[in-house]
């Protein structure tokens, strides 16, 4: 596993719980942000650094705030 860092990691943990807690899927969340399956993998096992843009979008699918996303981090 490529782990970015110990941050990207509870980044992921936090987005997993989320996903979790809006009954999403990996697929109809990365339906929702507008990226592949693939990629919310990704950034749930903190293998990838998601850009502003992306972060807000999540954030979006999520009805919450930037600050809320990044909650407990």
């Amino acid at each position: 596993m490529n782990i970015v860092s110990p941050t990207h990691k509870k980044f992921g943990d936090r987005l997993k719980e989320l996903r979790d807690k809006h009954k999403l899927t990996q697929e109809d969340l990365a339906d929702k942000v507008g990226v592949d399956r693939s990629y919310m993998g990704f950034l749930e096992r903190g293998e990838k650094n998601p850009t502003l843009e992306k972060l807000t979008l999540i954030a979006k699918a999520f009805n919450i705030t930037l600050s809320d996303l990044f909650k407990s981090i």
